[in-house]
């Protein structure tokens, strides 16, 4: 049977959206036939390894994610047609340094690109965003982007450009000025406070960060921009396609410091990633278009039930503390899927506990949440009615002719 290889779809003018499926896709094209492997587009959601690329095999019933791994597998158990054309036949320290370099490229590229894709408000929402709209069908562009944005900005916060998503700025700003109109400090409407703009303000973020962004792109380009991809293996030459090729995206990209950064002073590697893309894919611009890509509808039984199961997944990941818990369990389940798939015998399952368990927090949290909202609010006055004394008097015509023989008396 032949080989499935799962990938988020095309985007930019691209083959996928990602820089490791454009790495697999492209070793795939230059070392396997067109009928020994198929592409189909999806998201982490629909493996059991949560990743993408993963490639599932069917002779041997396995699951492998990422790039370099697909690689290895692969170079183990190839199909009747593989064949990896590297000439000069690799010495083992082209190897060693093919390895290194995609090593590197994972390490330090993939921030970059976080920054450029992710990270940046202003490019986030008027590129990729809507790119993954149309990549996911419906109901899915509802939680997975988000997740995926959280992802990426963390493999980002080491740099410290946190500035770049103004989303979040904003939302300290609002919460903030919130707090202090709730502390009872007087609020001065915006427009009475601003004064005349300053350079520093008209100014993007993107702009301000300019030399620093600059710095962190000359140094993982310094390395890679002096390195002879040609005379390395033909993994190492994927990987750098996969990675540069979205360092120079600048189709519908507003604030494209990067692809300027790495068209303009590094001409030799952008040429070099270009005529690679033109032998894998063939010429013009789409031509990864005559790869054997198969709807993902066609290979799954009951898609729109489970792409509704895999929105329920999305949301649950959002819930606190909760999403956590849910997260482990999913990964342990498809985890068990895949060894009962091998036919690797597995012991007693741990559902019923685990549910059990969320089915207690939630009639906790549930019965929480009742008795605070029964509970005067905070500030509030508290009214306290007293039930009056009964006396004589209170006793109709009857109390009257007691209290009149008590008074005679």
């Amino acid at each position: 049977m032949a080989l499935q290889l799962y990938v988020w779809g095309p985007a930019f003018g691209l083959p996928s959206i990602d820089a490791e499926c454009i790495a697999a896709i492209a070793y795939l094209a230059q070392t396997t036939s067109k009928a020994d492997y198929q592409l189909i587009q999806s998201s982490p959601s629909a493996v059991p390894t949560h990743h993408l690329p993963a490639l599932h095999d069917p002779s041997t019933r396995t699951w492998i994610s990422g790039y370099t791994s697909i690689l290895r597998h692969l170079q183990t158990h190839p199909q009747p047609s593989f064949h990896d054309a590297t000439f000069p036949p690799p010495t083992p320290t082209i190897q060693a340094d093919s390895k290194a370099y995609t090593t590197f490229l994972s390490a330090n590229a993939t921030p970059l690109i976080a920054l450029y894709l992710y990270v940046s408000s202003a490019n986030w929402a008027a590129s990729t965003r809507p790119a993954y709209s149309k990549i996911l069908p419906m109901p899915l562009p509802w939680t997975e982007p988000a997740q995926l944005r959280q992802t990426m900005s963390a493999r980002a916060e080491h740099l410290g450009m946190s500035s770049l998503d103004t989303d979040v700025e904003t939302e300290k700003e609002e919460q903030e000025a919130a707090a202090a109109r709730r502390a009872g400090w007087i609020s001065i409407p915006a427009s009475l406070t601003r004064g005349p703009s300053t350079v520093g303000e008209v100014m993007t973020p993107e702009e301000k960060r300019r030399i620093k962004l600059e710095g962190l792109a000359k140094d993982v380009l310094d390395v890679i921009g002096e390195v002879e991809w040609a005379k390395l293996t033909i993994g190492a030459r994927c990987a750098v396609l996969g990675w540069v090729s979205l360092m120079i995206v600048d189709e519908g990209v507003p604030r494209r410091w990067l692809a300027e950064v790495t068209r303009q002073k590094y001409t030799r590697l952008v040429e070099f990633v270009e005529d690679c893309a033109r032998e894998t894919f063939g010429p013009g611009p789409r031509g990864w278009e005559s790869l054997p890509w198969v709807d993902e509808g066609t290979e799954a039984h009951g898609l729109g039930l489970k792409l509704y199961q895999r929105l329920g997944h999305g949301v649950m990941y959002e819930v606190p503390w909760i999403g956590e818990v849910w997260r482990r369990w999913w990964a342990e389940k498809r985890r068990r899927q895949v060894l009962e798939y091998k036919g690797v015998k597995q012991g007693p399952s741990r559902d019923r506990l685990v549910f059990a368990g969320l089915g207690i927090t939630a009639l906790t949290m549930g019965a929480a949440i009742w008795y605070w909202q029964t509970l005067p609010r905070f500030g509030a006055l508290v009214q306290r009615w007293d039930q009056p004394v009964l006396a004589v008097g209170g006793l109709g015509a009857a109390g009257a002719f007691l209290s009149s023989m008590f008074d005679e008396l």
